[in-house]
């Protein structure tokens, strides 16, 4: 298996240059890369990109992990995602005790792209909560 550590810090490198980010990496995880971006003015709140078993790619924030793989199908997709993260067009929305949906605005609604925790049936679930990306600077 191919180990896509190179491509991982590149995309993450673009997003951060993209939007002016600081970010701290990471060395001492089980992950083969780690960039922490602290809440900052763009992010009102610490988001985490990793790579993972060589090939899986992964945002988190609060309480919210995802994966996607592979990297050769995935990239793409998952720049968009944080992307949108960052612009508002992105949330995780709260459906359990630790269920979540990652949801991509399009046009004047939500599209799931993501479940975890116990989403096997994500259309089925009403959020309680969101989190988001607040647009205002951090504090």
């Amino acid at each position: 298996m191919k180990d896509y550590t190179e491509e991982a810090e590149e995309l993450f490198r673009r997003f951060a240059d993209r939007h002016g980010f600081h970010y701290e990496i990471e060395r001492d995880v089980p992950m083969e890369v780690c960039w922490i971006f602290p809440a900052q003015d763009g992010l009102s709140l610490p988001i985490t990109l990793g790579l993972q078993n060589s090939d899986e790619l992964n945002f988190g924030v609060s309480d919210f992990w995802s994966y996607f793989f592979p990297v050769t199908d995935v990239a793409d997709q998952f720049e968009s995602i944080i992307n949108a993260w960052v612009s508002g067009d992105a949330r995780v929305a709260v459906t359990g005790i630790r269920s979540r949906l990652l949801q991509i605005r399009e046009g004047d609604k939500w599209k799931s792209v993501y479940g975890a925790n116990g989403c096997l049936f994500p259309f089925r679930l009403r959020p309680f909560r969101f989190i988001t990306n607040s647009l205002s600077s951090a504090d």
